[in-house]
């Protein structure tokens, strides 16, 4: 006989069907499933992206761990010739979502040595042997939780992740509008600079178990091929699932992102940190200037990106 509570008030009303990542270690975040990593694997060096976020690196330096940028192409490709010894490693971002080939001619090339960073590519499956790690707060109404893909074997404890008290953006953003929501989303994601790896909450867990996975995988691809079939830009391969439509602007990033904000199409800047790693004139910086994230996510259909494109064929 279980002691399941029977009776009283009523929880949320969530459907119930099963975490896409069942199979993975299931933490409160991506940055934890990387400090998580770290911690197993005691590497000596590790080699990271200039076009990257602050926290990729912030469980890296929080470790101590010498670390050395590389840079890429406009096609997300190595450019840097790097061998790596014994007890280092290299990490790699799965750009979008999709560069998913190209993550496995890495895995050919470096092994066990390679660390893949899938917090962009949620549906990507994990490579065989690869150590990988997602985000669920990249693709998904939920208010923290990560992925992780690793043989290796923690000599540490955990305690269990507790998430309803950062759940005020994500209510604010269906009782009031994502305006008045973001100041609540900003301090959470500040929040978690000062939290310890844990377990992922019951709550998110439940609310990762309630999505349909297969509905929004259908949504995404096809409102990513709208807007390709105007707007151009690199083609779906067939297991592609992309986190956004990267669109490179034609007049510069900052005027366009300021329109389509006036017109309530909320863009982020992927990363304004770049800039000051890589230089001003860097291929990476002009990336992070230049390349829009549309939203083309399961929330929106075919009429919401009819008025993205209408607004960028205006640029």
């Amino acid at each position: 006989m279980t002691n399941k509570p029977i009776g009283g008030y009523f929880e949320l009303e969530l459907p119930l069907h099963s975490e896409l990542h069942a199979d993975a270690i299931a933490l409160n975040g991506g940055r934890f499933c990387l400090e998580y990593l770290l911690r197993c694997r005691k590497y000596s060096k590790i080699y990271i992206p200039y076009f990257t976020c602050n926290s990729a690196i912030e469980p890296i330096i929080k470790l101590g761990i010498p670390y050395e940028f590389y840079h890429i192409d406009k096609r997300y490709r190595i450019v840097d010739d790097i061998v790596l010894l014994e007890g280092e490693a290299l990490m790699y971002t799965n750009y979008w979502g999709l560069q998913s080939d190209y993550c496995l001619e890495l895995s050919v090339e470096y092994d066990t040595q390679l660390i893949l960073d899938y917090t962009q590519a949620f549906y990507s499956k994990p490579i065989n042997g690869i150590d990988t790690f997602y985000s669920c707060r990249k693709f998904f109404g939920v208010p923290d939780g990560g992925y992780l893909y690793t043989d290796a074997k923690a000599e540490f404890d955990l305690e269990q992740d507790v998430s309803y008290t950062r759940m005020d953006s994500l209510l604010k953003r269906i009782d009031l509008s994502p305006e008045e929501g973001y100041d609540d989303f900003r301090k959470c994601s500040e929040m978690f600079r000062t939290l310890p790896i844990r377990y992922m909450s019951k709550f998110t867990k439940r609310m990762m178990a309630s999505i349909d996975y297969q509905d929004a995988t259908q949504k995404r691809r096809r409102n990513y091929e709208f807007l390709h079939r105007s707007l151009g830009g690199q083609k779906l391969s067939p297991g592609d699932v992309p986190m956004i439509f990267p669109y490179i602007t034609k007049a510069g990033g900052g005027i366009l992102r300021k329109r389509l904000i006036q017109n309530k199409v909320f863009v982020a800047k992927y990363w304004p940190n770049v800039d000051l790693w890589a230089g001003e004139n860097a291929t990476e910086t002009w990336m992070a200037n230049n390349i829009l994230p549309l939203p083309i996510d399961q929330r929106y259909g075919l009429d919401d990106m009819a008025k993205i494109n209408e607004l960028i064929c205006h640029e």
